[in-house]
């Protein structure tokens, strides 16, 4: 069964989410629809996500998904609802085995997108330590912990919605810094270190009353907790370059993010997971224009501009966040 508009109050009643006489008030398609079809239904008592996975990404190439990454996503948050302060995270209520269906709670209704409130230039610096905090929190409960080992054990999902489309293109694009990035997704599927939220950016966290709340884990995974670092901060220097008045404020909440987890994580070898989280910063920017779906269409300047700040931070002496961002900042003043 492939939900839509005139099946989901009905899907929803028969699976006994929502009473008999309860009234839906609003119902709405959101996202993109590329690989899920997600749901926001309102009604007097709850506000519900309902998504359900494609098999294919909803392009004209073909590119295959594993469905079973929605029962992933659904484990994923029932591991962190032990572990993240209440209201940071849905509450899952429904997993549908049979059509590839997961129903949870939605943000509040007075909940802002961060992503929203970065497009209009308002950059909250305390917002992203509370990502990095709650991010070193899950790093640091689920490291090693055997059991999370076998529950998360299939990385599939992640390789396909992660390194294929990601690593792999930018490694076939530019054959000068192929080597490194190749190396890079290889250290990714070395034996998982800790639970990996895979999809941790400013697109998926809501904003209400100064507190966060988590969305989308269908990439999750134990695995290397230096791909989350650098999926943020990834993000966030794209923005930088896309708004050059506020660059530096972009910057700095990559700053204040990787402070703030460095700050509070505690599992071994935190200096090597940073090292290798600068590597995967490079990979990932550049994947924002290269990648199998660019982030941005971006014109030859800005994609040579992008490859020369990726490659610098592939091969950087650099360790301090504060001195990478920096150099960062620099090149984009020099253009």
């Amino acid at each position: 069964m492939n939900l839509n508009k005139n099946s989901l109050v009905g899907y929803l009643r028969r699976k006994k989410i929502i009473g008999k006489n309860e009234v839906v008030l609003d119902m709405r398609q959101i996202g993109d629809s590329l690989k899920n079809q997600i749901y926001l239904a309102t009604t007097a008592q709850q506000r519900l996500l309902v998504k359900q996975a494609h098999a294919k990404t909803q392009i004209k190439e073909r590119w295959w998904l594993d469905r079973k990454r929605i029962f992933a996503e659904k484990n994923c948050i029932e591991i962190l609802a032990n572990i993240l302060p209440p209201d940071v995270i849905p509450d899952a209520l429904l997993e549908d085995r049979t059509d590839f269906i997961l129903v949870t709670t939605a943000p509040a209704r007075e909940a802002v997108l961060w992503e929203n409130d970065l497009s209009m230039g308002r950059i909250d610096l305390q917002i992203a330590a509370q990502a990095g905090e709650l991010l070193a929190a899950v790093h640091n409960q689920t490291h090693n912990v055997r059991e999370l080992k076998a529950m998360f054990k299939d990385v599939k999902p992640f390789e396909q919605l992660r390194l294929q489309p990601l690593y792999e293109y930018v490694a076939a694009a530019f054959p000068e810094i192929q080597k490194a990035v190749q190396h890079q997704a290889k250290e990714l599927l070395r034996p998982g270190r800790c639970l990996v939220l895979a999809d941790l950016r400013p697109r998926n966290v809501y904003i209400n009353s100064g507190q966060l709340y988590l969305v989308d884990f269908a990439a999750a995974h134990f695995g290397q907790p230096s791909f989350d670092l650098a999926f943020y901060a990834a993000d966030m220097c794209l923005k930088a370059m896309l708004n050059h008045p506020q660059k530096a404020a972009y910057l700095e909440a990559i700053n204040v993010f990787w402070l703030a987890y460095f700050r509070i994580a505690e599992y071994a070898r935190t200096a090597e997971v940073e090292r290798s989280a600068v590597r995967d910063f490079g990979c990932l920017l550049l994947a924002q224009v290269a990648g199998r779906m660019p982030v941005y269409e971006a014109d030859e300047e800005f994609r040579d501009l992008t490859y020369r700040v990726a490659q610098s931070l592939l091969f950087t002496e650099l360790e301090k966040i504060e001195d990478i961002t920096e150099f960062i900042n620099r090149t984009l003043i020099d253009g």
